[in-house]
């Protein structure tokens, strides 16, 4: 499959060589990747940086520059580029991106699935933080930073729009290609690595990007409400924006400018209309989550890692979760699947997962959630554990994020990742998407609620060997005083919060209320057991005890601030009924 590179230079580009040096030696055929280098800068200053290549002796099929225009945005700079070219597949590659080997043969597997339009590439050391399907990878929006796109459906859907930012023009051409009814989708091994690497937080220009583009998607696919409200929103964004030198200059130049293109946009609605009304549909329906975005440090050591899996009857719902590791972009790994009571999935798992390893403990005898669990425990052959149950999911950097993390901290016993809540009705439908957000996690806080979800921790395998696992006996909350007896006596990295702020994995609760309602009330049948048990018990000192007091304070003042005090205080008191 031959592909066009299409590489667009811009005021922060650091330049060509590095990223020309890395697409010389991937595994691929170099005869059938064709360059086209676009300066879009606002002076030219790239012109003959982009000439230069074409010049020198290469094993590329082509390299074009692609001509200069003064004015012309990176998008449509970006459309002339793709018009040049004629390969079936079209390659949006930064500058400061260099492609690893397996980048261009991983694009090719994805790309099986013939509904499947364009491709996001993973950027490292600092990915995306928008989510994608964990088991079949399909995202709702590209970065536009690396993705490769179909020619056929880029041009069905008519290519970037030039009117929106180049930070947000990926965003908007999503949309479309949704809306045509072609799937996107994550390929978590065609990577590149950036460097320099791009900084956690925003700049003005994304931030002011992200504004802009968020007030001009309303007039081109929301309605009449919509636009109003989008046009609102940026106005109170401009009173009290995130700070940075000159921002209210630029929002405001933006905002002048935008009233140039609604015509451009309300043409493009009244000669679209099926497509956008696909378009909004998309828009209101679909749940998002923001992972959130952490630096990534490749481990030096690779440790094997043993990812727990309890199970009892439900082979249907194990599937989609095995289903999940098939993507873990780190693979020295062992799945450890502990199935209570009958053997329901074992001719599943011998049929349909030979390709990953899997060691399935079932012996017929029911021991419940608590000792299932430290029976698996027990039969791990990895230095590191990672509990994962039968209906909750990895994203495919999980493991590798939190493995890189606790590798740079030898000392530590333990580290703590963030998860989403993903809400799923009776039919199996996805109804919404929520971070679970625990800013403090200690043993104070821990004796309230759990908040730490069982698939978010990765822990060393001592940590079991000498303090034991789950409180046998226990139906519910066995994962809960284990983590009290961890947290009492491991080492941590961070004393007080979670160590990995990007969401890694979704803890699968049910959506509708009186399913919800009835697995609390199960899991309350084991308060009195949990709360009574006379094991878990903690050396707390005068400062923990002062700290303790002085955040609840501060809790509580913000629950105040926010309106929200009586509403928690009601809450709480129900316990007491």
């Amino acid at each position: 499959m031959q592909y066009d590179i299409i590489i667009a230079l811009q005021e922060n580009s650091s330049g060509l060589r590095r990223c020309l040096d890395a697409l010389a030696n991937v595994d691929f055929p170099l005869s059938q990747l064709h360059l086209f280098l676009a300066d879009c800068s606002a002076d030219g200053r790239f012109a003959a940086e982009c000439r230069a290549p074409s010049a020198e002796p290469h094993g590329f099929g082509s390299v074009t520059p692609v001509p200069f225009v003064p004015g012309e945005s990176p998008a449509a700079a970006k459309n002339r580029a793709a018009a040049l070219g004629c390969a079936p597949r079209m390659l949006f590659l930064h500058p400061d991106a260099a492609p690893v080997p397996e980048l261009f043969s991983a694009l090719d597997d994805a790309a099986a699935d013939p509904q499947t339009a364009a491709f996001e590439c993973r950027c490292l050391p600092i990915e995306s933080a928008h989510a994608c399907d964990p088991v079949t990878l399909e995202t709702d929006v590209i970065s536009g930073d690396v993705f490769a796109v179909c020619r056929s459906a880029f041009q069905q859907t008519g290519g970037f729009d030039p009117l929106f930012p180049d930070v947000c023009s990926a965003q908007e051409l999503s949309l479309r290609l949704r809306a045509a009814g072609f799937v996107l989708r994550c390929v978590p091994k065609a990577a590149v690595v950036f460097d320099p690497a791009p900084a956690c937080t925003d700049t003005l220009d994304d931030y002011a990007g992200r504004l802009y583009a968020a007030l001009l998607m309303p007039y081109k696919f929301g309605s009449f409400g919509e636009m109003v409200r989008g046009g609102w929103r940026y106005l109170c964004e401009m009173r009290h924006p995130v700070h940075f030198d000159g921002v209210r200059r630029v929002l405001c130049r933006n905002y002048l400018h935008h009233f140039g293109h609604l015509a451009s946009l309300l043409r493009w609605r009244a000669s679209h209309r099926k497509e956008r009304r696909a378009a909004h549909a998309l828009q209101t329906a679909a749940p998002a989550l923001c992972r959130g975005r952490f630096a990534l440090v490749p481990p030096a050591h690779l440790p094997l890692v043993s990812v727990i899996v309890r199970t009892c009857s439900r082979p249907e719902t194990l599937r989609r979760t095995l289903q999940s590791l098939r993507s873990q972009t780190y693979r020295n790994f062992e799945i450890i699947v502990a199935e209570d009571g009958a053997p329901a999935a074992k001719e599943m798992l011998a049929a349909e997962f030979s390709d990953l390893p899997i060691v399935y403990l079932n012996d017929g005898v029911r021991r419940g959630r608590a000792e299932n669990g430290n029976h698996a425990l027990a039969a791990a052959h990895g230095s590191l554990c990672n509990f994962l149950d039968d209906d909750d999911f990895f994203y495919p950097d999980h493991l590798e994020l939190l493995v890189s993390v606790l590798e740079q901290h030898p000392e530590a016993d333990l580290v703590l990742g963030s998860a989403g809540a993903m809400f799923v009705s009776r039919t199996g439908q996805v109804t919404e998407l929520r971070p679970m957000v625990f800013d403090r996690i200690d043993r104070f806080t821990m004796c309230q609620d759990c908040r730490i979800p069982i698939q978010t921790v990765l822990f060393r395998r001592s940590l079991f060997e000498q303090y034991g696992g789950m409180p046998a006996g226990l139906n519910a909350h066995e994962d809960w005083a284990m983590w009290l007896k961890y947290l009492e006596h491991a080492k941590r990295i961070t004393p007080h919060r979670p160590d990995v702020c990007r969401i890694t994995s979704l803890f699968v609760q049910p959506a509708d209320p009186q399913d919800a309602a009835a697995r609390m009330a199960a899991y309350g049948e084991s308060d009195d057991a949990f709360f009574s048990d006379d094991s878990l018990r903690f050396t707390v000192s005068l400062a923990d005890m002062r700290r303790y007091y002085d955040d609840m304070i501060r809790d509580m003042r913000c629950l105040e601030e926010r309106g929200e005090l009586h509403d928690f205080l009601q809450k709480r008191s129900e316990r007491f009924k």
